[in-house]
């Protein structure tokens, strides 16, 4: 178990190198950062994480997402300062499934992270999504379909369903918005603006609970410059290989690591 508040060891670093490491790479590829954490924490023996720890984790991969997107979102601070709020008002509404889940299923939700079993499922629902998307991707071709509220909200669906551990959400969200005939690279531009809302409103709730672990500063400012840093290149390379049929592979990565997990837990 890491111990934010015990004495600083050669362990306790090195256990939090690598759950932001994965917290860093998992988030962006479509591999489901909740259910790697999961599993590096069973591999670890990780078993009671501190919060403070889990914060600063997903806050480095918002830092990701902001230094990535940073043109997009001065952009849309540019519209919303001369009353453009349209794009803001999406980002908003898709937001709102995932928000209801947290709300009124956060005791199940809590249930489902106890059991890594439920891991391996969550895997075999991200690589059927991935496998859609990328299926839809090929057929519609360079087609780009409109953004409609009906579809933010399909989209903001599957985001909520990403709560499950193994489901990626990158990877669900993305693949919605390829069935919606976005095109890649608006399905990952709005997945990735939505994440932040879903992350730092995550973050927020869970901001009296990091108050109450003090005097770890330096060791969480660590945990958020690795997940950051490791988050900023797993997504410039997501971005760039998306087009490519990247989601075959990370399909049937999902689909074996579904069947290895399954027959070392069931």
């Amino acid at each position: 178990m890491i111990e934010l508040d015990a004495p600083e060891s050669a362990a306790g670093w090195s256990e939090l190198v690598i759950l932001a490491v994965v917290q860093g790479v998992a988030e962006f590829l479509p591999i489901s950062s909740s259910g790697h954490l999961v599993l590096a924490q069973e591999l670890l023996g990780v078993h009671e994480a501190s919060i403070a720890l889990e914060v600063a984790l997903h806050v480095g991969t918002l830092l990701a997402v902001v230094a990535v997107y940073w043109k997009d979102l001065v952009a849309i601070a540019v519209d919303v300062a001369h009353g453009r709020v349209a794009e803001v008002g999406l980002l908003v509404l898709g937001s709102i499934p995932a928000g209801l889940v947290g709300v009124f299923g956060a005791e199940f939700i809590e249930k489902v992270f106890d059991d890594v079993r439920w891991v391996a499922a969550g895997l075999f629902v991200t690589a059927a999504l991935l496998a859609a998307g990328e299926w839809l991707r090929r057929r519609r071709g360079r087609f780009e379909g409109p953004m409609t509220i009906l579809g933010v909200l399909f989209v903001g669906a599957f985001q909520a369903l990403a709560i499950w551990p193994g489901i990626s959400r990158s990877g669900s969200t993305i693949a919605a918005g390829l069935a919606l005939g976005w095109g890649a690279k608006r399905a990952a531009r709005f997945s990735f603006l939505l994440s932040i809302i879903a992350i730092g409103g995550a973050a927020l709730l869970r901001l009296p609970d990091v108050l109450q672990e003090p005097g770890q500063a330096a060791r969480l400012g660590f945990g958020v410059g690795v997940a950051a840093v490791v988050g900023v290149l797993a997504l410039r390379w997501l971005l760039a290989r998306l087009e490519r049929g990247a989601f075959v592979n990370f399909a049937v990565y999902c689909a074996f690591a579904g069947v290895v997990v399954a027959g070392l837990t069931w």
